[in-house]
């Protein structure tokens, strides 16, 4: 019998969580008043939305017809299962202190690992196996980082709608001066982080195989 990869054992549970708790939230629905209902089935869509984001990749592999780095894809699950289901379904954003945080510290090396997956395809497979480690190990930080200020650009647009995504309004009143940058500045220091100790991972592993790297590639099929 074959043995199940980490992969596919994180794959399974995000989805058979999920699962269980779409249904569960069904029944819930159904017992439900009408305008009770409402909320409880638009939960249920974001639960759906969930489950379509967690195949999302395997899809787009599948058309594309290449292979999907193991490595980046289970990255991206936990970011989604943290994100989606433990974030929004079960409300972690508000029951868990700094639950936000430590998605942005899981969003660090998920963003690393697409960057260098972005330079192997870019670049001939002779020259970077030549590039020295320490300028992987710049460009995987300095990538991550890069995703993390667009996420931000990204959140401050939506702010300019009358959202509050970077939390600079509290109680209905903007704040000000340093209080009002501690949520977006505190969201790119855990993305540096994040992807610093992941590159320092990756550095490891180069210094006992160059070829390595090949963990990020994606091939044609």
């Amino acid at each position: 019998m074959k043995k199940m990869s980490l992969l596919n054992i994180v794959l399974l549970f995000v989805t058979l969580s999920m699962l269980y708790s779409l249904i569960a939230t069904i029944l819930q629905a159904l017992q439900q008043s009408q305008a009770q209902a409402s909320a409880t089935w638009f939960l249920a869509f974001e639960i759906v939305l969930g489950l379509g984001l967690i195949f999302l990749p395997r899809i787009i592999a599948k058309i594309g017809k290449f292979s999907l780095p193991d490595v980046i894809y289970l990255f991206f699950l936990l970011f989604i299962y943290g994100s989606v289901y433990l974030g929004t379904v079960n409300h972690f954003y508000s029951i868990v202190a700094h639950w936000d945080k430590g998605l942005h510290l899981l969003s660090g090396p998920l963003v690393s690992a697409f960057g260098l997956s972005l330079l192997g395809a870019m670049l001939p497979k002779d020259i970077i196996f030549r590039l020295s480690r320490s300028f992987v190990y710049l460009y995987g930080v300095a990538f991550g980082v890069l995703g993390g200020v667009l996420w931000e650009f990204y959140e401050f647009t939506c702010d300019s709608f009358g959202m509050n995504l970077q939390r600079y309004m509290q109680a209905g009143k903007p704040l000000v001066g340093r209080a009002a940058l501690l949520d977006t500045m505190g969201d790119l220091w855990m993305d540096f982080i994040g992807a610093a100790l992941f590159m320092v991972f990756v550095i490891i592993k180069l210094a006992k195989d160059k070829h390595w790297l090949k963990n990020f590639e994606f091939h044609k099929i």
